[in-house]
């Protein structure tokens, strides 16, 4: 009888784990020319310019396209546009109109150096010299106001400090004149309005007019503010990039895409009720025009070097959302995308799948497969055993199984450089974490050598900060802090934490004691915590576990901002980090959730932002890699190798060469991973569908 129950039971746990999948498995064979993919959590929406989990990104980036793409070796390349010029137009201050046709004359007389310092052209208005430059950048202008010797400017930005304060400037500066702000401030268009700030350019002696906009804000107390000198120089740098637009695209519904979705994208994420955590991305631009259904010109209101990678982003149709509100987009558009991309919305089942089929009306080739499936399969055993019944297709590989896979002969294993990294994020408002030294006894006494090891098996190495180590601009003179228990114990002593009768430690009658969050369906990052909270006791600190389903984690705590600490990673990024961490963007929604400020980091962001040569960035990337690090707002922790599993022969690609004609090959993932390939894909069995002859087609 016992030996009935040990037997059955199993037996009977197998039958049930086999009859899941039955319905699923059933449901795969009807349509064979797909892929289906399984994602550990549910998406939040598919709207480009709202969404900010990785699986809704995962999904729209098929739906929807931007101007631009990452090609197959991470650099730009034309997609929605199919070209772009960069230029610069830089504005000259002088006294008089008659010193500023002075101005033009010496710059006219060294018109010899003219292509040197990328010249095209150079005309007077009023007491200006504007002169269009066909590179973008400080050095040529500077070179330039050195010849020519105009006025200096200054930028000021006042920090609004109350809620209602932008709107009531807003309103005063409707209703008075310019010079009620500043005597000699520009004209309207060179003012700037951040969400809690504002930015303008004084043109002429820098005392006089910061005296006055002091004045005025000491005086107005419906909008006071703290005012601060942000950039001093001799000209205004607005660059522009011109975009050509491809004629042949057409939206998923049929309607023709044009410069109008373009401009009404752009809007839309500046628009205040959208909520876009993408408007930091934006925030340098100045003018987004249509100069014709097919020309865009973007003009923005200073340097700015990440601008062309931010166009990217997907693109939304005009002639569905105009007018509508914020709130019919969450019923009627961002769980029922429509898009430009290679593969368009079927179905999302929540909890379950989403159904992605082949969009016939693409551009380019529409996909050999005839869509893709996402399985929402939040266990990771779940996930292996889908992919091992091939009822997935593909499987991230978790770390404790890579050797194991790569003896299968069944499977194809592709490991790439990791291009993310691990952290445990304070909650830098939580008096706790406030303290700097609190911080780093937490990072020496956390044993994440031992994390690597014991949790990842080896499959990652220790982070050093904000940059994967594949990256151009990481900075390798950064070094990680070490285990280091008795160093952890001495900050915490020197910080005022004292040790208790029981252990723990207290500080004016107030325990060291957080709680730790993770996504209950991630057992790697569960286990991460627990391995923290062992650590932690070991030094005194009360650390308490608690998991959420991954939407719940990510609706009501992150984004409400509603956590202790929490066990989290970010992916990719770029040099660009200033949606992560300026400490303009703190608020709920927004992607700074720790609530992380530096004056310095602030500097280093705009620095960066605004620099064009690569040098100069490698070196301002690496000052402020080292900077946050040694801060220790989040806790970093590894930087995992990224390992997928296929079935050999499952799948090839057939994609374009670059010179006219189409290459057959087994799956070779690129810098940008195997998921580029995704719309070249085809299975060997269906190779007949392909619009020309495969020659020697694998065997089936």
């Amino acid at each position: 009888m016992i030996r009935t129950i040990v037997i059955g039971v199993p037996l009977f746990f197998a039958f049930l784990i086999t009859a899941s999948f039955l319905n699923e498995l059933t449901l795969a064979s009807k349509k064979k020319n797909e892929m289906i993919i399984s994602l550990a959590g549910d998406p939040q929406n598919f709207n480009p310019i709202q969404s900010t989990d990785t699986t809704s990104s995962a999904i729209s980036g098929n739906i929807f396209d931007g101007l631009l793409k990452y090609d197959e070796n991470l650099e730009l390349a034309p997609e929605l546009a199919q070209s772009w010029t960069i230029s610069q137009t830089s504005t000259f201050f002088f006294t008089t109109p008659t010193a500023a046709a002075h101005a033009l004359a010496t710059l006219k007389a060294n018109s010899a150096k003219w292509p040197l310092l990328h010249i095209i052209h150079a005309s007077l208005q009023n007491r200006c010299v504007i002169v269009s430059l066909s590179v973008p950048g400080y050095s040529d202008s500077n070179a330039i106001a050195s010849l020519i010797s105009p006025l200096p400017i200054t930028v000021f930005r006042a920090n609004l400090t109350t809620a209602s304060a932008r709107k009531a400037l807003a309103a005063a500066r409707t209703a008075a004149a310019t010079q009620t702000f500043a005597s000699s401030l520009l004209p309207e268009k060179n003012w700037y309005d951040y969400d809690a700030a504002y930015e303008a350019t004084i043109v002429g002696p820098f005392a006089p007019a910061f005296g006055e906009l002091i004045s005025f804000h000491s005086s107005q107390g419906r909008f006071p503010a703290s005012v601060e000198v942000v950039n001093t120089g001799h000209f205004i740098a607005e660059p522009q990039i011109d975009f050509e637009l491809r004629r042949n695209v057409k939206w998923q519904d049929g309607a023709p895409f044009s410069a109008r979705d373009v401009t009404f994208t752009f809007r839309s994420i500046m628009d205040e009720n959208v909520h876009s955590p993408r408007k930091a991305d934006f925030d340098k631009v100045f003018t987004v025009e249509a100069l014709n259904p097919y020309h865009v010109r973007i003009t923005y209101r200073g340097l700015y070097s990440p601008a062309l990678a931010s166009w990217t982003m997907g693109v939304l149709p005009a002639h569905i959302l105009e007018g509508k509100p914020a709130s019919w987009w969450a019923v009627n558009f961002n769980r029922q995308p429509i898009g430009t991309g290679p593969f368009k919305f079927e179905e999302w089942k929540t909890n379950e799948y989403v159904r992605l089929s082949k969009n016939p009306l693409y551009f380019d080739v529409p996909p050999w497969l005839d869509g893709i499936t996402y399985r929402i399969i939040p266990d990771a055993l779940t996930q292996r055993l889908a992919f091992e019944t091939r009822q997935v297709d593909f499987l991230q590989v978790d770390p404790w199984s890579v050797k194991s896979n790569q003896k299968n002969p069944n499977y194809q294993l592709y490991s790439t450089p990791g291009g993310a990294y691990g952290y445990i994020g304070w909650n830098l408002r939580n008096p706790i974490f406030q303290d700097p030294r609190v911080r780093t006894a937490l990072a020496h006494a956390v044993n994440i050598p031992a994390v690597v090891h014991f949790i990842l098996y080896g499959q990652a190495i220790q982070s050093t900060g904000i940059f994967p180590p594949n990256a151009w601009y990481f900075n390798p003179k950064v070094q990680p802090y070490p285990f280091d228990p008795a160093k952890a114990t001495a900050l915490l002593e020197e910080a005022g934490w004292k040790k208790g009768p029981n252990g723990m430690r207290f500080k004016d009658g107030k325990p060291l004691s957080f709680t730790l969050l993770t996504p209950s369906n991630q057992e790697i990052r569960k286990d991460i915590a627990t391995l923290v909270q062992d650590d932690l006791r070991k030094i005194g600190v009360d650390t308490k576990i608690e998991n959420y389903e991954w939407s719940v984690f990510l609706s009501q705590h992150i984004l409400k901002l509603d956590f202790d600490a929490v066990v989290l990673g970010w992916a990719g990024g770029g040099y660009d980090q200033y949606q992560i961490w300026s400490s303009t963007q703190t608020k709920p929604g927004l992607l700074n959730f720790v609530g992380y400020s530096n004056p310095k980091v602030d500097q280093l962001l705009e620095q960066i932002r605004q620099e064009y040569d690569r040098r100069t960035i490698i070196r301002l990337a690496g000052e402020l890699q080292s900077t946050i690090y040694h801060d220790q707002p989040y806790l970093f922790l590894f930087v995992p190798n990224e390992t997928t599993a296929v079935w050999k022969n499952a799948f090839r690609v057939y994609r374009p060469d670059g010179r006219g004609r189409y290459i057959d090959t087994p799956i070779i993932p690129p810098k940008a991973g195997w998921s580029y390939y995704s719309k070249w894909f085809y299975r060997p069995e269906y190779a007949s569908r392909l619009p020309r002859p495969v020659q020697n087609p694998p065997p089936l």
